[in-house]
């Protein structure tokens, strides 16, 4: 029998260190490459992350730094941004796969950047 208690015991603490990596795993800086018909575009972010919500903001460049607005369910990041446009702000939404300190983001329309992917790179 007390070798089920150590095993419970084991387990539990494993469970309990991956519950606080979800928790904050992505806060930090990130470098995104954002790879369109229009060429490549790097931007800088910083994301913070409280749960599964996730914060932060994105340098575009040009003195632009927008807010960062989404979720973390498992694995799944997903994140809009709203850029400012004469015509309307526009909405640019990501969704990507989180591995360490790596993000595969998925296939996208990006506003006037066009379509394609998107990576990013913890720094």
């Amino acid at each position: 029998m007390a070798k089920r208690g150590v095993f419970v015991t084991a387990v539990l603490l494993v469970l309990g260190v991956g519950q606080t990596f979800a928790q904050g795993g992505l806060t930090g800086e990130w470098e995104m490459q954002l790879t369109t018909q229009t060429g490549v575009t790097t931007w800088q972010a910083r994301f913070e992350q409280n749960g599964d919500q996730v914060g932060g903001e994105i340098d575009l460049g040009d003195n632009e730094v927008l807010s960062v607005d989404g979720n973390l369910d498992g694995s799944t990041l997903r994140f809009v941004i709203v850029v400012p446009d004469l015509d309307g702000d526009q909405p640019i939404n990501f969704e990507g796969e989180v591995s360490g300190d790596t993000i595969a983001g998925a296939q996208g329309a990006f506003s006037w950047y066009g379509t394609g992917g998107w990576t990013a790179q913890r720094k």
